[in-house]
C-alpha cells in the first residue's frame, strides 16, 4: 500500500520533499522506498499564478559545486559545539546552505548549516568535523534542476509521475522551493511513495 506525506507550503524557503536514504552494509534487510510514485501539487491561491522549482541536490562528496562563498575568520577547529562562521565572496543565502552538507573542495566534509544569519554570516549547529581556515571556499552538493521556476496557473494541479521524477534516493534529496510569493500564497504538495 503507498504511503503519503502532505505538505502546505507559503513561504520561499527550500523544502526537502524526500531524505536521501541511506543503508548499512551489514543490515540484511533494506527498506530503501526509492523516488516517489506520484508527486502532486496544487496552487490553492485565488489571484495568483505559483513560481516553483523542484531539483535534486546531490548527497554524495564527489559530486559537488563551489558556492562561490569564503570562509572569512581564523582557523576553526574541528568540535561538535556550534560554530558561528563570518564568511564573503558570494552571499550566503537560504537557497544555497541551509540545511546543506558543506564541503571542503576535495569532498571532505565540514559540517551541515543550520542557519543563515546573515549574507554574511553562518552557523553549523552541530560543529564542524575538520579545522576550516580563513578563505576555505566552501562546496555544497550539485542540484540538478526538474523545474526550474515553473508557472503553476491559478487554481491548477501538476501532477508528476515516477518516471519524470525517478532518481537514486541513496545520493540525492528531492528538494522543492516556492518563487515570489503572493501574499497569502499557499500550495498543496502530496508526495505518493
Amino acid at each position: 500500500m503507498p504511503s503519503f506525506t502532505y505538505h502546505n507550503v507559503s513561504t520561499a524557503n527550500a523544502l526537502t520533499l524526500v531524505e536521501s536514504e541511506s543503508f548499512s552494509s551489514n543490515s540484511a534487510a533494506q527498506s530503501i522506498k526509492g523516488p516517489p510514485k506520484n508527486i502532486v501539487i496544487c496552487n490553492t491561491h485565488a489571484t495568483a499564478d505559483a513560481f516553483i522549482s523542484l531539483y535534486l541536490v546531490s548527497q554524495v562528496s564527489t559530486d559537488i559545486t563551489t558556492t562561490g562563498i569564503l570562509s572569512n575568520e581564523p582557523d576553526n577547529t574541528a568540535t561538535t559545539s556550534s560554530v558561528t562562521l563570518t564568511v564573503d565572496g558570494t552571499n550566503a543565502t537560504q537557497e544555497n546552505l541551509l540545511n546543506r552538507k558543506v564541503y571542503k573542495s576535495d569532498g571532505t566534509l565540514f559540517g551541515t548549516c543550520t542557519a543563515v544569519n546573515s549574507t554574511t554570516e553562518i552557523v553549523f549547529g552541530n560543529g564542524i568535523e575538520q579545522t576550516l581556515a580563513n578563505n576555505d571556499t566552501l562546496f555544497t552538493g550539485t542540484r540538478y534542476n526538474i523545474l526550474k521556476t515553473f508557472s503553476l496557473p491559478v487554481g491548477s494541479t501538476l501532477v508528476l509521475e515516477g518516471h519524470e521524477i525517478s532518481y537514486d534516493t541513496t545520493s540525492f534529496d528531492l528538494v522543492f522551493r516556492l518563487r515570489g510569493v503572493a501574499s497569502g500564497q499557499t500550495l498543496d504538495i502530496k508526495v505518493i511513495r
